[in-house]
């Protein structure tokens, strides 16, 4: 029977947030692909000002003036608030007060700028800048995530490494600890003496790969960059063991070396 570790819930722990990243990613997606389609104001109404697109019986646009802005300035800002609402914000409220408001959500995934410009008090519409400016926020968040999935991506092929690692070994442990050592003969004892060595060495060889791995960064471009030590600080903040390849491995290796200084006692003892 294989020893669950502290590596397998991280595994776990690694998949579903990778699921979650996924999930992120298609909303500002969808996000950003609303956004496009909404069409932008220009001219007076776009800074507040009172227009009027016609005039008399049957006119294609009326003037519609609400508190010094006219509807057709604020309604695309409104619009842009509701796709935000709808696609992104279910996903970014998860991890933060469920009744934070709908302009602290937006500041804080698209920044202070967006934010006012979208604000319901701001006095101007969805202009081509503040579209662009949505856009591109979009974009650097779209990176940003690309970039932690692709740490997760790393992540979790270290886990599977390591994982592979210790099951070897654990699973050994369990095989030769069916049988005493004072049933052993002295060549067979030398025999696990050296298995034991060849062991430690693949665990201390883990170690330094973790250690490897825990020092790389993540980047696309020279925006974006994540050190793979914070990402596994964000994931494991709850965990029993902060780091549980290490602490894992480093009790696998403290029960070997045990398990080989045993067996040195018995060699010792009958030679």
């Amino acid at each position: 029977m294989s020893v669950e570790t502290h590596v397998d819930r991280a595994r776990d722990r690694v998949a579903a947030e990778r699921d979650v990243v996924a999930d992120e990613r298609r909303a500002y997606e969808r996000f950003g692909s609303t956004v496009a389609s909404i069409p932008t104001a220009s001219g007076p109404a776009a800074s507040g000002g009172e227009t009027t697109a016609g005039t008399g019986p049957g006119a294609g646009g009326v003037r519609a003036a609400v508190g010094g802005r006219t509807a057709s300035a604020t309604d695309g800002c409104r619009r842009v608030r509701e796709a935000f609402a709808e696609t992104v914000c279910p996903h970014s409220v998860a991890d933060r007060a469920a009744d934070e408001p709908l302009s602290a959500t937006i500041r804080e995934e698209l920044g202070d700028a967006v934010a006012v410009a979208l604000s319901p008090k701001t006095d101007h519409g969805l202009t081509p800048p503040v579209a662009s400016a949505i856009g591109s926020a979009v974009d650097d968040r779209l990176a940003e995530l690309a970039v932690f999935d692709r740490t997760l991506e790393r992540e979790a092929a270290s886990l599977r490494s390591a994982h592979e690692t210790i099951r070897d070994v654990t699973d050994w442990l369990a095989t030769a600890d069916e049988t005493p050592l004072s049933a052993l003969g002295f060549d067979e004892l030398r025999r696990r003496h050296e298995t034991l060595a060849d062991r430690i060495a693949a665990c201390e060889s883990l170690l330094a790969d973790r250690q490897a791995d825990l020092d790389r960064t993540a980047s696309r471009g020279a925006a974006v960059g994540l050190r793979h030590r914070s990402t596994v600080a964000y994931l494991y903040d709850d965990f029993p063991a902060s780091h549980p390849v290490l602490s894992t491995v480093t009790r696998l290796v403290e029960t070997l070396t045990e398990c080989q200084r045993a067996v040195r006692d018995h060699l010792t003892r009958r030679a």
